[in-house]
């Protein structure tokens, strides 16, 4: 492949040369975005598992997390299990 490489013309080649790192870079991007996500998911379980350890309806815990009752039940009947 790095035969055919060097026989393009300059510009071509530079361009072909970009493709992985770009490739690498999102790549890069892509993991620590989704690293985050899950990072933040699992915050807001272990800060919704707390304040249900402290007696908190789920109702109560929507009204100050913006986090639906649904989603706070669902949390609740995984740390029950």
């Amino acid at each position: 492949m790095q035969e055919k490489i060097t026989k393009l013309p300059e510009e071509e080649a530079k361009l072909i040369l970009k493709l992985p790192n770009s490739y690498y870079e999102k790549g890069i991007e892509r993991g620590f975005e989704k690293g985050i996500k899950k990072g933040i998911a699992e915050g807001i379980e272990k800060i919704v598992t707390e304040m249900l350890k402290k007696g908190l309806s789920a109702k109560y815990i929507s009204e100050l997390t913006n986090i639906s009752e649904e989603k706070i039940k669902e949390i609740q009947s995984k740390n029950e299990a």
